[in-house]
């Protein structure tokens, strides 16, 4: 028995066939049409669409074969696709390449084949229409033809399923770069109308945080101070809420900038985050999230720009929050913010099950999206990647902490 020889461009080859994305399906009418129509014209028991694979030749289609592969050492198939026509063998049992084949000597008792080599649009052959019976036979002109025929339909039908997938994928593109602009253009207006309410809000704050401490300031010189306890909680109150309000503002106005024009200038991480949970952390507690930071002691000096840090915080926040805001038990959000050797690493984690090791390398993709149609663009983390890219961090999915957990991490600055 002689063994196919591998193509010299076989890389190339199974790269194609895998591009039709029809290895291991199931069948299906449009090819099993095909493959009975080849038995009847050739007068054959046995008809296939072999796929040649690495290891193996698989049958899309199959005519009086019950098995669904076998070896493509000991395949005829291995031989047809190394031609430019059909391939024909009229006595597998007198053919030195085939008398001592397993497929000869055993089941199905090969003495006739012919096929016809599946050339995809690549000039690459994938595989063969093939026909085969236990007895030898001649095949004239006509049947080769008609043979040929039917190999190049099959090919057809294999270019309208891997053209219409394309167009599948294009019109979803298309779809979701519709969403992104539309997502845009929201967040623009959004940024907009943001940063115009944070000036105008300022303001009148300003004179309410004048005003309450002046009452303060009034309370603690008066006789009755004893009396006024009450007042004096009141006004401190006050001022928590002025200052709550300061940091909510101080988020938006740092969100809502198109910051992509700044310097990067020297940072404390610490005072980013702080802005950015200004923005976040009201609404974490209307949901029962639990939200846990413990702000490091001594400053977390980087490049960046501190817009665009925030604005990836954000991002990673939300999507955190959209994990776990349906979970039941004990649902939080971490960040944590520490120096490790020569860089400084913040990390948004949560107690949602993280993401599928499937969909691990695509989160990352443009438009790629996990979540339900309409709630999401699929552009979050694409942009995000960017814009830590371009503050000279390194953002990425952390495999290996034990719950859902994002990074980033920047070069610390020298003092």
């Amino acid at each position: 028995m002689i063994k196919p020889r591998i193509p010299e461009t076989e890389e190339e080859r199974i790269r194609t066939l895998e591009e039709y994305r029809i290895l291991d399906t199931p069948p299906e009418p449009e090819f099993d049409a095909l493959t009975e129509l080849a038995s009847s014209i050739l007068g054959v028991p046995i008809a296939l669409v072999s796929l040649v694979d690495r290891d193996r030749q698989w049958f899309k289609s199959k005519v009086g074969l019950p098995v669904s592969e076998t070896a493509r050492e000991v395949s005829f198939c291995g031989h047809a696709i190394l031609e430019q026509d059909v391939f024909v063998v009229e006595d597998a049992g007198t053919d030195v390449r085939f008398h001592d084949n397993p497929l000869v000597l055993g089941d199905p008792q090969i003495r006739f084949y012919a096929g016809a080599p599946l050339r995809a649009w690549n000039g690459e052959s994938i595989g063969t229409l093939c026909v085969i019976d236990q007895k030898p036979q001649t095949i004239d002109e006509n049947k080769r033809r008609a043979l040929r025929t039917l190999a190049d339909m099959l090919v057809t039908q294999l270019e309208l399923k891997r053209k219409n997938r394309e167009l599948t994928v294009a019109l979803e593109t298309i779809e979701q770069q519709k969403a992104g602009l539309i997502h845009n253009s929201k967040m623009s207006a959004l940024g907009e109308m943001a940063g115009g309410m944070a000036h105008e809000i300022n303001n009148p704050l300003t004179i309410i945080s004048g005003h309450a401490a002046r009452i303060g300031m009034l309370l603690k010189n008066t006789e009755s101070a004893g009396r006024n306890a009450r007042l004096e909680s009141a006004v401190a109150g006050i001022g928590k809420g002025v200052e709550r309000i300061s940091t909510i503002i101080r988020g938006l106005q740092m969100f809502s900038r198109d910051g992509s024009a700044d310097p990067l200038e020297a940072c404390d991480l610490r005072q980013v985050v702080r802005d950015s949970l200004g923005l976040c952390q009201e609404l974490f507690f209307n949901l029962s999230i639990s939200l846990r930071y413990v702000a490091p002691l001594e400053p977390m000096m980087v490049q960046c720009r501190p817009t665009q840090i925030s604005q990836i915080l954000v991002n990673l926040l939300n999507n955190a929050k959209d994990a776990i805001r349906d979970l039941q038990g004990d649902r939080w959000i971490e960040i944590d913010l520490e120096k490790m050797d020569s860089f400084i690493r913040i990390r948004v984690l949560d107690s949602g099950p993280g993401v599928p090791e499937n969909l691990r390398f695509r989160i990352f993709e443009p438009f790629f999206s996990t979540k339900e149609p309409g709630k999401g663009t699929g552009l979050g983390l694409s942009v995000s990647r960017s814009l830590a890219v371009a503050n000279h961090a390194e953002l990425g999915l952390c495999i290996d902490s034990g719950v859902s957990c994002f990074a980033m991490r920047f070069s610390q600055l020298e003092k």
